[in-house]
């Protein structure tokens, strides 16, 4: 009976598996097949949360620079997520020349996001990502023995998206491309369910500076130009610094210094008009495709002043 019952477990965890992965493919699946087992070394790779991950579209800035690049970033990514994507990649790849870490102050708080991001629990075979997952509270050993125990870990929402279809997303003009997402077609949409604009606040967390700090290290020492962006955001309504914002650019201005690295500021750049925006934040589909282009033609810039130094 007992045989029976983990034979039984294990055909449930096959079949929650695939669909599991179908419904979540897009957003998490992809990317991270991509970083572990995709052959192709990029010629630049972008990090950080939903200001990457929608916002940064390797069709329009590979256009503009003529180079191969990826969008590595995942929605609410925080500094160890973006220290554990980086690792991941220098592991199994070679070193890009040029990585965009583009910088949001709430990856300088402590979000433990890894509690929440269930689908690395389908890639334990990896050292880097066991040990992450064990350290966020995973019992990652008994999950690799019996893959279908994973289930118990999961939250309602995502135990829920098992029997819960949903809806595909829309295909349009590059906007599912090498790691980057945006559905928002048109220009004056609003944010549907995918984006979290909430105002960040609160105490900066010492191990994410230095997840940062040792993101930045590995980086460099494998050859790579590391990049700051700060990324746009929208002109109106006015939005004043608190004391939580002023420290953590103070700390990201510190970084910039430490380690050498160019700091792209797109942030008061008022090319961007509010019709590009679906929230303070966050682009849609044409202001993410504005921004790309012209990240593509500041990184042309930052290339072509290496040529000409002497």
């Amino acid at each position: 009976m007992f045989i029976i019952s983990i034979v039984a477990a294990f055909a449930a965890g096959m079949i929650f598996d695939n669909i599991y992965k179908k419904r979540w493919q897009t957003l998490f699946f992809e990317k991270t097949d991509e970083l572990l087992k995709g052959k192709t070394n990029y010629d630049i790779i972008y990090l950080g949360n939903s200001r990457v991950h929608f916002a940064i579209n390797p069709y329009y800035v590979d256009s503009v620079t003529k180079l191969n690049s990826y969008n590595f970033g995942f929605g609410g990514a925080d500094a160890e997520e973006i220290m554990l994507t980086s690792n991941i990649y220098l592991n199994q790849h070679k070193a890009p020349k040029l990585v965009i870490i583009s910088l949001d102050n709430g990856a300088l708080l402590k979000n433990n996001i890894l509690q929440t991001r269930f689908h690395y629990l389908y890639f334990l075979h990896n050292d880097t990502i066991k040990k992450h997952m064990n350290q966020a509270g995973f019992f990652t050993s008994l999950i690799k023995v019996f893959p279908f125990t994973k289930y118990s870990f999961f939250d309602e929402y995502n135990r829920t998206s098992l029997f819960v279809k949903g809806k595909s997303y829309p295909l349009f003009e590059h906007n599912i491309y090498k790691g980057f997402l945006n559905i928002h077609q048109h220009t004056h949409t609003k944010a549907i369910g995918i984006y979290n604009a909430e105002e960040e606040s609160g105490e900066i967390s010492d191990n994410a500076i230095a997840y940062f700090r040792n993101c930045i290290t590995a980086l460099q020492q494998k050859g790579s130009m590391v990049i700051f962006v700060s990324p746009p955001v929208r002109s109106s309504p006015a939005k004043k610094q608190n004391a939580f914002d002023k420290k953590a650019d103070s700390i990201f201005s510190s970084l910039a210094i430490e380690f050498h690295l160019k700091h792209l500021h797109f942030e008061d750049d008022k090319i961007y008009e509010n019709e590009y925006f679906v929230d303070d934040i966050h682009f849609n589909e044409p202001g993410s495709r504005l921004y790309s282009q012209n990240l593509g033609d500041s990184i042309n810039l930052i290339l072509d002043s290496i040529l000409k130094s002497p």
